[in-house]
Order: structure tokens, then C-alpha cells, then sequence
């Protein structure tokens, strides 16, 4: 069972890159009217669904877990519909783009951890984990993205008899507090790190991309 999880891992992997690179290349606020189109690269919608489709294969455990560090605001939409509402929205809320460099990071981290758990034969040490173990929660970014808030209190409204699942709506994040300007200079700082293996050399890749796209001096 390990191997199969491990190669779906490394594919969910490899296609969160790509896709995150042609998700900064047609993100709202750096693309023109004339690439972008009305409803954006298909290439996006494909990517998202097959994602979908690999994290479910990893188990319920992986999926709380990488929803709550934001996959599920990394891949906000998963056909032309949704894509139109979303880009509307960072055009309107003038949502940055660093937001979701930092959610790709806290991703690509919970890859590296389960694929360490994979190898080392302790997948059901992996399993018993909650969603917050070890993890910063997506639920820094929420005063953003106000429409995230008001959907997630009222489906806690809705299964509020079930205190477990609804309590990452209740969570504490005084000291996690999103700021612009830290996000982005941490954006910045990854890029110099210039690390040859591991992680981080896919972060600063990524950097690098998203800086040059956004005009950004690095």
C-alpha cells in the first residue's frame, strides 16, 4: 500500500509545480485582458481536478490535513464557473499573491512529511494525526478572503452537533495574524536561499517566477 501511496504523492506533487507556475502566470492582477480570456486556461481546471483526485487517494488524514494548511484555497476552483467568481474576487479584494506562495510552501511541507512517513514505514503514525499537528492554519489568510469565513461559520452552524469536526472554526490566531509586507518579504528572502536539493530549491524556483511576473525587485 506504501508504494502506491508514495508514487500518487510524487505525481500530486510534481502537478501542484506545474500548476502552481501557470496559476502565477495567469493570476489576476499580473495577466492582460487578452491572455487571460473570460474564463481563464482550461490547463488550470484539469490540474485542479486531477489533484483533487491524488490528494483523495492519499486518505481522509491527508486531505484534513492539507486542507487546513489551504489546498483547498491553492485550488479554489475546478471549472470555468468557479474560476470566474475566483478571479473577480482577487480583482476586487486585490488579494496578493504571496498569500498563496506561502500556502504552496506550508503544502510542499506536508508532501515532504508524508513522503517521510511513507518511506520510514509509519503511515499509521501519519494516520493518527489531527489536522493541526505541526501545522500553520489557513485560517490566517480568512479576514481576506471574507467569503471563506461566512462559508465556513455556517457550515459550522449546520454540524454543530459534531464539536470535532467544527472546531478548526473556532481556532485561536491572534499570534499568526497575516501581514502583507512579512509574507512578501519572506517570498523574497526564500528566493536568495538558492538551496540545490529539497524543498526549498522548488520554493525559490517558484519564487523567482512570481517575482519576475510580479515586477518585483529581487
Amino acid at each position: 500500500m506504501e508504494e502506491q501511496l508514495l508514487e500518487n504523492l510524487r505525481a500530486l506533487r510534481e502537478l501542484e509545480n506545474k500548476y502552481f507556475q501557470k496559476f502565477n502566470q495567469f493570476y489576476p492582477t499580473f495577466v492582460s485582458k487578452e491572455q487571460e480570456g473570460v474564463f481563464g486556461p482550461s490547463e488550470l481546471y484539469e490540474m485542479a481536478i486531477e489533484a483533487q483526485v491524488l490528494l483523495a487517494s492519499l486518505g481522509q488524514t491527508a486531505v484534513q490535513r492539507l486542507n487546513y494548511v489551504g489546498f483547498d484555497l491553492l485550488f479554489p476552483f475546478s471549472n470555468p464557473v468557479d474560476w470566474y467568481s475566483w478571479k473577480t474576487m482577487i480583482k476586487e479584494k486585490n488579494i496578493s499573491h504571496t498569500i498563496y506562495f506561502s500556502i504552496s510552501t506550508r503544502v510542499a511541507t506536508e508532501f515532504q512529511r508524508i513522503e517521510m512517513h511513507l518511506e520510514r514505514k509509519t503511515w499509521e503514525s501519519y494516520c493518527q494525526l489531527s489536522e493541526a499537528v505541526f501545522s500553520v492554519p489557513k485560517a490566517r489568510y480568512l479576514s481576506v478572503f471574507a467569503s471563506e469565513v461566512t462559508h465556513e461559520q455556517e457550515t459550522g452552524d449546520t454540524i454543530s452537533n459534531d464539536q470535532t469536526t467544527v472546531s478548526h472554526t473556532h481556532i485561536n490566531i491572534n499570534n499568526l495574524a497575516y501581514n502583507d509586507k512579512t509574507e512578501t518579504d519572506a517570498v523574497d528572502n526564500l528566493e536568495k536561499l538558492n538551496k540545490s536539493s529539497g524543498i526549498w530549491s522548488n520554493v525559490a524556483n517558484v519564487a523567482s517566477t512570481v517575482m519576475k511576473l510580479s515586477g518585483l525587485k529581487i
